[in-house]
């Protein structure tokens, strides 16, 4: 527990609870001793208290012109010891999971890389087809808003698909249950309102959602078709998936 607490990132100054990674840092066993009981009920009875699945909606630019909504990327603020426990739920099921993805994905994978996707296409496929002077087709998919696109019912069907298992009520409780927003915005707060989509920006639990969907669909799109280039004597390969920031 104090390792967990110990790596806290510092980022975000405001905090839906009040509470700070500073503070909890500051002597991490006593913070341990008081969080693991907290922990521990969470755990066993299945309810993550209301704090927990609140956040603030911090506005970072991106590029072009900033008057446009589209132009800015959100990300959540959220609870400090709501990290901690989606640490926890991400360190129990994130291997199984891992095991589950096809290795076609790389995107938030350790041991992984888009830069090694992204050569496999131009180095191994195009050369190769270009050699061997075959017809070669290429369909690029860009998800926009990919994060805020998901929608929350089909997370709760694919990870009891995935075999995900009690972890699963806690899971859906930080994110549904009443689950609030409110935006900063010239260092003012907004009204509470309800976010009922998406996987939350910031939530360390997100990418491997994310990604277990994506795998999903994927699987039901092309997994049942010949279709693709051979890849091996057994295999054809029908899409390189990758992450981009």
């Amino acid at each position: 527990m104090s390792c967990l607490i110990l790596n806290i990132a510092y980022k975000q100054s405001v905090h839906p609870d009040g509470i700070s990674p500073e503070a909890l840092k500051a002597d991490p066993e006593t913070t341990a001793d008081m969080l693991t009981p907290l922990l521990h009920k969470v755990w066993e009875e299945g309810k993550v208290p209301t704090d927990w699945r609140k956040g603030y909606l911090a506005k970072l630019p991106k590029k072009g012109d900033l008057r446009l909504c589209k132009n800015w990327r959100g990300i959540m603020l959220l609870s400090t010891p709501s990290k901690i426990l989606s640490r926890i739920i991400l360190e129990r099921i994130k291997d199984a999971l891992d095991t589950e993805l096809q290795p076609e994905q790389a995107g938030f994978r350790k041991g992984k890389s888009c830069s090694d996707q992204i050569a496999t296409l131009r180095i191994i496929i195009i050369e190769q087809s270009m050699e061997w002077q075959s017809n070669f087709y290429l369909n690029f998919i860009d998800f926009e808003k990919a994060f805020e696109s998901v929608d929350r019912e089909v997370i709760w069907k694919v990870l009891k698909y995935y075999g995900v298992p009690q972890i699963f009520n806690l899971i859906q409780q930080l994110y549904d249950n009443g689950g609030t927003c409110q935006v900063i915005h010239n260092g003012k707060i907004s009204e509470a309102f309800g976010v009922n989509t998406g996987v939350r920006q910031g939530c360390l639990l997100s990418p491997i959602i994310f990604l277990i969907v994506m795998d999903w669909i994927m699987c039901q799109t092309v997994g049942n078709e010949k279709t693709g280039i051979s890849w091996t004597d057994v295999k054809n390969l029908e899409d390189l998936n990758f992450t981009r920031g």
